[in-house]
């Protein structure tokens, strides 16, 4: 009995050494940021610009999106080549503009809606940038969804907005993210719990970009949008008075 016991240790030590240890959030977000290209490379883009496609069930437009590191960016919406609708944040705070109403300031909601579009990991800033900008990073264990047992990464902003981001073991990119949030906030502000999967990771000034995310309604399965990222340019400045509004 007692060499059965001693075997049953032996055999238990040899399982718990076997094992994966639990990564910390220092170790995902090693991962995720040499995945991406490396800490200098990500902070090395000090302007995003991309070219987007947008789909959604009743239209599709096309987008020019700016962002810069400062806190500034602008979004000009086009409809078979004809600009449409604009929303921006700059020195004299957030507007939007339309073709028959104007320049508008923006909404509180929409403004930090803009705001959590910048702050994100997939544009300007990575993964190991945001505690340094005043969120809440942290490992949430582990999820299997499919075939995979992803990462789970949980992130509060400072305004208290939180997603939650799903890490590929072995790629070490962010696969998908949730978030309690509206599709458009100023056209229907009522949250849903929405999950965003990225995907065509591509490389541009040394670092990965996704260039296709689809956004589904987590309650239903619902297709709400899918943005297809036809250029990135990194580093271009834009006019000096590309984030005011018009007179």
């Amino acid at each position: 009995m007692r060499n059965m016991f001693a075997a049953f240790l032996l055999v238990s030590g040899l399982a718990a050494c076997s094992s994966p240890a639990t990564p910390t959030i220092e170790e995902l977000v090693e991962l995720n940021t040499a995945a991406r290209g490396g800490a200098a490379a990500i902070e090395a883009v000090q302007v995003f610009a991309s070219d987007i496609r947008i789909v959604e069930p009743e239209f599709s437009v096309d987008g020019r999106y700016v962002a810069t590191r400062d806190g500034r960016m602008r979004v000009d919406i086009l409809a078979d080549g004809e600009r449409v609708f604009t929303e921006a944040l700059g020195p004299s705070g957030g507007w939007s503009w339309t073709p028959d109403q104007g320049v508008a300031p923006a909404s509180t909601r929409g403004a930090a809606a803009l705001r959590h579009g910048i702050e994100l990991p997939f544009k300007l800033f990575g993964l190991h940038e945001l505690r340094g900008r005043g969120h809440v990073l942290a490992a949430a264990g582990r999820e299997m969804i499919g075939s995979i047992d992803y990462h789970v990464l949980s992130l509060r902003l400072a305004d208290g907005f939180e997603v939650r981001y799903y890490l590929h073991p072995d790629t070490g990119l962010i696969d998908r993210d949730r978030q309690l949030r509206a599709l458009h906030v100023d056209v229907d502000p009522v949250p849903q719990l929405i999950e965003t999967q990225y995907s065509d990771y591509r490389r541009v000034g040394g670092v990965l970009f996704p260039h296709r995310q689809v956004e589904r309604a987590i309650a239903t399965g619902e297709v709400l949008s899918t943005v297809t990222t036809q250029s990135v340019r990194i580093n271009r400045a834009p006019e000096p008075d590309h984030f005011f509004p018009p007179p």
